[in-house]
């Protein structure tokens, strides 16, 4: 069984479940049945399909039936030109689908429409519950079709053990990707060439990929958050902005360092960046479940401005930014998604849940300039540093704790 898992890899998500995978998923699906009170719909292609059902492959279908107590799956049929062009898919015919993916019932996607007209007409009420994927093509069936998305994110943004485990797992990934490329800091000419290492040494790790494209700044590159060029020189004087992640299975990480190019900070770089790293800890410590990310985000950064201005701006300095106080949240979902729920962001003003995982990642960004000990410093400066912090009943545990800050 363990091969074919292989076999599928990238098509199926087993890998870090030991085998127990099929289990795994049909315990999520029996979990979400119970949050229903009418079919519901997933077409693949998207984080729901792909959480309830561990499969990464377009073309494929999920009816979930609280009434009559059914969980189908509907697959394209195997196609030897298709895989000759883009890999072997799961498909109909395949003697052991049932084991790897833990379904009982799986049918031809050719008969989904046939099915599901046969099914609307034994439902009195007419409404069924679907993702955006297959939205449409309902509504076309006449239906009243309810968003499902927020039930599923209530339950996906719980981790379980199992994805707890992977999540430590991503963790140790960019770990030692981090450790690899540390050492090396100052002889990297160019972002591109540190950002390919840092990716590389990721690569490596894992068998389902990054997180997200990794952010590499340097200098003043910093100063622009969801940064992209990754063309730049980097010189001695720069601070250098890494924000990467990676996953195990399904599960993402979500780090953000910054690294002085030559080893060690001037006095601007360091004093901002004890601010930076104090808020931090500052939010790590008021981080526990019943509260709110909004209110925590809220303090944390009320914080950030409280000692900037005590040790920054009444000691003389000056700075320009382009925000207020909130450069951004100064905390997310992690989960599947590196950014769980980031469609319209409610999970912001719900209690966090033991299970839950969230980054917490402060960060300052401008023109600053200042006289230290009679010598005058003016720079352009980006810091961000992010860790991951899993909620638990007490407060949180810092699962990036083991990557050097």
């Amino acid at each position: 069984m363990e091969d074919l898992f292989k076999t599928y890899s990238q098509v199926f998500f087993s890998e870090g479940l030991e085998g127990k995978a099929p289990l795994f998923y049909a315990k999520r699906r029996q979990e979400h049945l119970k949050n229903l009170n009418s079919l519901c719909i997933y077409a693949s292609g998207n984080p729901e399909f792909l959480y309830l059902t561990g499969i990464n492959q377009d073309g494929a279908i999920l009816a979930l039936d609280p009434l009559e107590k059914r969980e189908i799956l509907f697959l394209p049929e195997r196609n030897a030109k298709k895989e000759f062009w883009n890999g072997i898919q799961l498909g109909l015919p395949e003697p052991n689908i049932k084991e790897i993916t833990g379904f009982e019932e799986i049918f031809s996607i050719k008969t989904f429409n046939s099915w599901l007209r046969n099914r609307i007409a034994k439902l009195r009420k007419k409404y069924v519950f679907s993702n955006e994927a297959i939205r449409r093509k309902l509504q076309s069936y006449k239906l009243n079709v309810k968003d499902v998305s927020k039930i599923h994110l209530e339950q996906r943004v719980v981790l379980e053990p199992e994805r707890i485990a992977l999540a430590r797992g991503a963790q140790e990934f960019a770990k030692e990707a981090f450790l690899k490329i540390l050492p090396r800091i100052s002889s990297y000419k160019n972002e591109r060439v540190l950002s390919a290492d840092l990716e590389c040494f990721m690569l490596r790790q894992t068998s389902t990929g990054l997180a997200f494209p990794s952010i590499v700044a340097a200098g003043k590159n910093a100063c622009t958050l969801h940064y992209t060029k990754k063309d730049s020189p980097i010189e001695k004087g720069n601070l250098i902005l890494l924000d990467f992640g990676c996953r195990c299975n399904s599960v993402c990480c979500d780090i953000s360092r910054t690294i002085p190019a030559s080893g060690k900070f001037n006095p601007l770089q360091k004093l901002l960046y004890d601010i930076v790293l104090d808020t931090q800890k500052f939010h790590e410590k008021n981080v526990r479940a019943g509260l709110t990310l909004k209110n925590l985000g809220r303090e944390a950064w009320l914080f950030l401005e409280k000692i900037l201005k005590e040790r920054f701006t009444d000691a003389g300095g000056k700075m320009k930014r382009c925000y207020k106080i909130k450069p951004h949240g100064i905390s997310h979902l992690i989960g599947d998604i590196v950014h769980e729920g980031a469609q319209n962001r409610d999970y912001l003003t719900k209690p966090l849940k033991p299970g839950m995982l969230i980054s917490n990642e402060p960060g300052i960004y401008g023109h600053f300039e200042i006289e230290i000990k009679g010598i005058f410093y003016s720079e352009e400066i980006g810091i961000r540093l992010e860790d991951d912090l899993l909620i638990t009943e007490k407060g949180c545990e810092n699962l990036s704790v083991g990557i050097p800050i």
